[in-house]
This record gives structure tokens, sequence and C-alpha cells, in this order.
């Protein structure tokens, strides 16, 4: 079991939609830096949650089931 940080939870559910880190950012009163980095981490750890770098642009997203 991967130890669950203090915003993963909340990033989580965000990501019912495409999302940037500074719109995760935005939305939790964060920084984006912060966002970028609890992003990557449950792209790293959860197995349905993808990100594609498309230039400087990082885009998150939960897969659906199936």
């Amino acid at each position: 079991m991967v130890k669950m940080g203090k915003y993963d939870e909340a990033v989580y559910h965000i990501l019912s939609d495409p999302v940037t880190p500074n719109e995760v950012a935005k939305k939790l009163g964060v920084t984006q830096k912060t966002a970028q980095r609890v992003l990557m981490h449950l792209a790293l750890t959860r197995e349905d949650v993808k990100y594609k770098n498309s230039g400087r642009i990082h885009i998150f997203w939960k897969q659906k089931g199936g």
C-alpha cells in the first residue's frame, strides 16, 4: 500500500476530466509545482491515472474502467 499524501485524494477526484497541473492548483489553492508533484505521484502509483506530455503542457486523466 502506497502512503497517501495530503492532497492525493482531492486531486484523484478532480481527475474525472482531463486536467493540467495549473487547473488543479487553482481548484485546490496550491502552487502549480505542488499540483504537478501530486499528479505525477498519482500517475506513477495508480494504474488508472494516465498522463501525456505535449511540449511543456502535461495533461492528466483518470482512465475509465473496462
